[in-house]
């Protein structure tokens, strides 16, 4: 490996430990269409915390594609009628501040004022339920609208991967990147849906990198399901393999693409206990998927490739923050 990439990819990883002590980035979805996060069709408000988990991981078991939900009251006053939806609702709970002494409902900026958001004998957190249902099993909902299409170049690398490892990219209308194991096939949104030449190339190679792991390549455990520490694990090798790939890519990686990795590996170590220890062998299991891609892209000799292959980065596990400096928080409302 030449050593002006291994210094690059090692810059890269010493970023991604370091993201562990950063404040929380926003990962933004790199292509246009219909929302990945579940919201409520009649509100328009989203969804939050663990309805927001929950309804994601529901949609991604049922193969949902519309992020829209709503119970069965509010789909009947849209005029609106459920399709095939026995068994089919999934239970949300939203909880409110509420005096027991006036024995009310209060609003937020009361509670917090009463209670400086530490529920106590009075004032406290109640809870109530809901059931709701997906918007593809609405029948008359309005179809959702994609957005702007723009003129996206696929790089010569993406199709020289596609074509060496033998793993088919099927490009569809569908608002979903994924690599399906049991096909060995890659689906991707439309190249136009996409905000950005990087965009698009930036997300083909992480979904070329999951293809690494089949057994006939680099056989990696691919059984995790979504929200699994397992799964969560996947994605971090591929989403740190993807950053370095992209070095390779005609178009330029900026920082802004870099803080894009960064928020995507954050939300999902978020996930694993031991995080320090799960990044560290991320990063290495992603230098050899990086390498693997390198190799099928005829970037890199065979020899280069073995060597690499049987070596990885060496990264600097961050150091514990001393305890005099953590200040206690309170729990998060």
């Amino acid at each position: 490996m030449l050593e002006k990439t291994k210094e690059y990819r090692k810059e890269l990883a010493d970023n991604f430990i370091h993201a562990l002590e950063e404040k929380q980035l926003d990962w933004k979805k790199e292509w246009n269409g219909k929302s990945a996060a579940p919201v409520n069709v009649k509100s328009g408000a989203k969804y939050k915390g663990i309805n927001r988990f929950r309804l994601m991981m529901v949609a991604m078991q049922r193969h949902y594609e519309d992020p829209r939900w709503a119970t069965f009251h509010q789909i009947a006053e849209m005029g609106y009628k459920l399709k095939d939806a026995k068994g089919q609702g999934v239970k949300v709970e939203y909880w409110f501040p509420y005096d027991r002494n006036e024995r009310h409902v209060i609003s937020w900026d009361d509670f917090y004022k009463f209670t400086n958001g530490t529920p106590n004998e009075r004032y406290i957190l109640s809870a109530r339920y809901s059931v709701v249902f997906n918007g593809s099993l609405v029948e008359g909902l309005p179809e959702l609208s994609e957005g702007e299409r723009n003129d996206i170049a696929v790089d010569e690398l993406v199709t020289t991967l596609s074509k060496n490892m033998q793993v088919e990219i099927i490009h569809n209308e569908n608002d979903r990147a994924f690599y399906k194991p049991s096909e060995d096939k890659i689906y991707l949104p439309s190249p136009e849906l996409f905000h950005s030449d990087y965009s698009y190339n930036a997300t083909a190679l992480h979904e070329l990198a999951h293809a690494t792991g089949a057994p006939t390549r680099l056989n990696r455990n691919m059984s995790g399901r979504f929200g699994t520490p397992e799964y969560a694990y996947e994605e971090l090798i591929a989403e740190i393999s993807s950053c370095f790939m992209s070095e390779n890519l005609k178009v330029e990686q900026g920082q802004e693409h870099i803080d894009n990795h960064k928020a995507y590996v954050q939300s999902w170590i978020k996930e694993i206990k031991e995080k320090p220890e799960t990044l560290v062998k991320a990063i290495s299991e992603a230098e050899k998927v990086t390498t693997f891609m390198e190799y099928h892209a005829g970037l890199i000799p065979q020899k280069e490739y073995e060597k690499v292959v049987n070596s990885s980065i060496e990264v600097e596990r961050p150091q514990p923050i001393p305890k005099k400096t953590l200040v206690a928080k309170g729990p998060k409302m």
